[in-house]
């Protein structure tokens, strides 16, 4: 009779085990301030994402928020640069880049919305993605950088 027991017992907790959802290893992905070294001038930004992780190949929904204490974001000019790479920063694909459609004064809350993000096919493990908020300036390849969060997603 103990062993039946014993038995039942078991077989229950196994088959609660196994029906137990496998979201145990899923890893939210967190997005940090850019180190000073590589954005001297940027404050941290905020940023969600609507599929975690992203989905290769797929667009992603990106909402980046903040409040920028040093700098004004203009409205057409100040954009929104979302990009992809490996550890080794060389970049994936091409970067993505939304102009801000609204003006916001240093130390106002800012909120904008990217929804069709492109997130590049066969991704490394580990990546990293970027997200900035700056301006242009004579150098495409250098922007003057307010705002910026990375995040390694593996």
């Amino acid at each position: 009779m103990k062993n039946f027991i014993f038995a039942s017992i078991l077989l229950a907790l196994l088959l609660t085990v196994n029906a137990a959802p496998y979201q145990l290893n899923k890893r939210a992905t967190t997005f940090n301030p850019c180190p000073s070294d590589q954005a001297p001038n940027a404050e941290a930004i905020t940023v969600t994402i609507g599929t975690d992780p992203p989905k290769q190949g797929e667009p992603e929904k990106f909402d980046v928020s903040g409040t920028l204490t040093k700098h004004d974001i203009s409205k057409e000019k100040t954009f929104l640069g979302i990009g992809y790479a490996d550890t080794s920063k060389n970049p994936i694909g091409n970067p993505f880049v939304q102009n801000f459609t609204q003006d916001f004064k240093s130390g106002s809350q800012f909120t904008i919305s990217a929804s069709d993000v492109p997130t590049p096919k066969d991704l490394p493990s580990p990546y990293v993605i970027a997200v900035i908020v700056g301006d242009p300036t004579g150098d495409p390849t250098k922007p003057d950088v307010y705002g910026c969060a990375f995040a390694i997603v593996s």
